[in-house]
């Protein structure tokens, strides 16, 4: 197990939080990282999602006459 250090603020609202949940502060951390690692995998499939659908659109040029003609 490795060691970590916090400030006293953090390790207060831990053990606040846990005591709440009534689990100890070690499984809030393990689930709260679980939580974490799942939202970035989420994360990641939404952009590989979305990336056939993301245009270069840095050229493009917005003319507001040419819009009210159509």
């Amino acid at each position: 197990m490795q060691n970590f250090q916090i400030s006293d603020q953090v390790a207060q609202e831990l053990n606040d939080i846990a005591a709440q949940e009534h689990i100890s502060e070690s499984d809030l951390i393990e689930r709260l990282i679980k939580k974490y690692s799942q939202e970035l995998i989420k994360q990641r499939e939404l952009k590989a999602f979305f990336r056939p659908y993301q245009k270069d659109m840095t050229d493009f040029k917005f003319d507001r006459e040419d819009a009210n003609v159509r």
